[in-house]
């Protein structure tokens, strides 16, 4: 896995994973870019905080890059904690910068995998695990 240059994007993919991270939110979806709607990494707290709170440091939004990267690595260190695996977690830039949207959509695939396993009471994204 890791790294997924190259690999062709799949725009159902990332609508469907904004479409169960919002309705776990209990919010319609925005619109906007997949990578648009996550950049600021608040999305993605929000959601963490959601299904696992007691992961997640306390996050803010904010208009300041340093804490949107930060608020993004909050969010992929609680990935991990729940069992993504490394190679399967995004760096900040891949998001923040835009530089590997794929691997963004690849470990939100991930993550849903292991919610199906470990929280079959939320709606069920990726391949169960």
């Amino acid at each position: 896995m890791g790294r997924h240059f190259g690999q062709p994007r799949n725009a159902a993919d990332e609508q469907h994973a904004l479409q169960w991270i919002f309705s776990i939110l209990g919010e319609p979806v925005p619109q906007g870019r997949f990578e648009d709607i996550l950049r600021d990494g608040t999305v993605l707290c929000r959601f963490m905080n959601k299904i696992r709170p007691d992961l997640l440091p306390k996050f803010s939004p904010s208009d300041q890059p340093a804490k949107q990267r930060e608020n993004i690595g909050f969010f992929t260190q609680a990935a991990q904690a729940m069992g993504v695996q490394g190679t399967d977690i995004f760096q900040t830039i891949d998001l923040y910068e835009q530089k590997d949207p794929v691997s963004v959509a690849n470990c939100l695939s991930r993550l849903g995998g292991i919610l199906q396993r470990d929280r079959p009471d939320l709606p069920a994204h990726g391949p169960k695990i």
